[in-house]
């Protein structure tokens, strides 16, 4: 499980110089590309993309597509062998467009960005709305729950308006919460662009070794400066959520991230109280500073990649 998040997650981290992230991070798109470099602009969309389908509820389809990986992620969900075989099911037709979205992005063209990523947006959704269908809802509840928990609650840079219904919402607070978001969302997005342009420059070279040295350290200086802004902002959007909250769930959320399960990566230090050992709970960070055991690969959940804005439409 460690291994298939730190995946998912280093894509799109902001550490890219460091050897596991950059590893890891290539070996998603080495099997999308059948091992040749990424085309330019491939992972600003397919980062878009995925990260825009996240926002939306494709983060709770996702915890369901990897659990059947992993036997302690799929007793955690109580997961049935019949609904494992579904999801397998699903995970493969998903993996049959790989080649055809590959295809695309290397004789992409601006004009045709835009649907390469809408359609991206819709198979995502295909995905999600697949496994809706398939699962029933205690299921659906137990990948909400594990999701918040391994993001690390709602001081995450990550945290997203699926994550937030692990919470057990009201109608009325999803909608206080969406405008929150909402609200927030084009700083975010900064965030992201900022990051999508170094991820590309780093693949553009080849790699972190085909850097100069004065690239490499303005690189490096630039993702501790994104690292800093994400966190600022995930403060704030966090102290604007819980505004919402009633005392229960904001006891359930500690609750959740005491009981976080021992199979989920350690959460970084700033998600730890600023704490630099022991327990995986905790809000986050008093007194950060910005490289100091931060989200750094091998030192807990690596990236500080931010869910970009939209909604992808679900099939009628």
């Amino acid at each position: 499980m460690r291994k298939v998040f730190l995946s998912i997650l280093c894509a799109a981290s902001v550490t890219i110089l460091s050897s596991p992230a950059w590893g890891q991070g290539r070996a998603v798109m080495r099997d999308m590309f059948q091992g040749q470099t990424p085309p330019p602009g491939a992972v600003t969309v397919l980062g878009q993309a995925f990260f825009d389908a996240g926002e939306a509820g494709f983060g709770n389809a996702l915890t369901m597509l990897i659990a059947v990986d992993d036997r302690n992620v799929r007793e955690e969900l109580g997961l049935t062998e019949s609904e494992v075989n579904s999801i397998r099911l699903v995970r493969t037709q998903m993996m049959m467009n790989a080649p055809q979205y590959a295809n695309r992005l290397r004789t992409m063209t601006e004009e045709n960005r835009q649907s390469v990523q809408a359609d991206l947006l819709r198979d995502m959704g295909r995905v999600t709305q697949s496994l809706e269908t398939a699962l029933p809802a205690e299921r659906k509840a137990s990948a909400q729950k594990l999701g918040f928990q391994a993001l690390g609650g709602i001081d995450s840079p990550l945290i997203s308006m699926t994550s937030m219904e692990a919470l057990n919402l009201s109608a009325d607070q999803r909608t206080k919460l969406e405008g929150v978001f909402d609200e927030i969302r084009t700083e975010r997005r900064a965030h992201g662009e900022k990051m999508f342009e170094m991820i590309e420059k780093v693949i553009a070279a080849g790699g972190p070794q085909n850097l100069s040295q004065e690239e490499r350290e303005e690189m490096e200086r630039a993702g501790r400066e994104l690292e800093a802004q994400s966190l600022a902002t995930a403060r704030k959007l966090a102290e604007r959520l819980r505004q919402h909250l009633t005392p229960e769930q904001l006891e359930l959320e500690k609750q959740l991230i005491a009981s976080r399960p021992a199979f989920l990566p350690p959460l970084p230090r700033q998600l730890r109280g600023g704490q630099e050992s022991g327990d995986t709970g905790g809000a986050s960070g008093d007194g950060y500073a910005p490289g100091a055991g931060s989200w750094q690969p091998g030192q807990g959940v690596p990236g500080q990649f931010q869910p970009l804005p939209g909604r992808f439409p679900r099939p009628q």
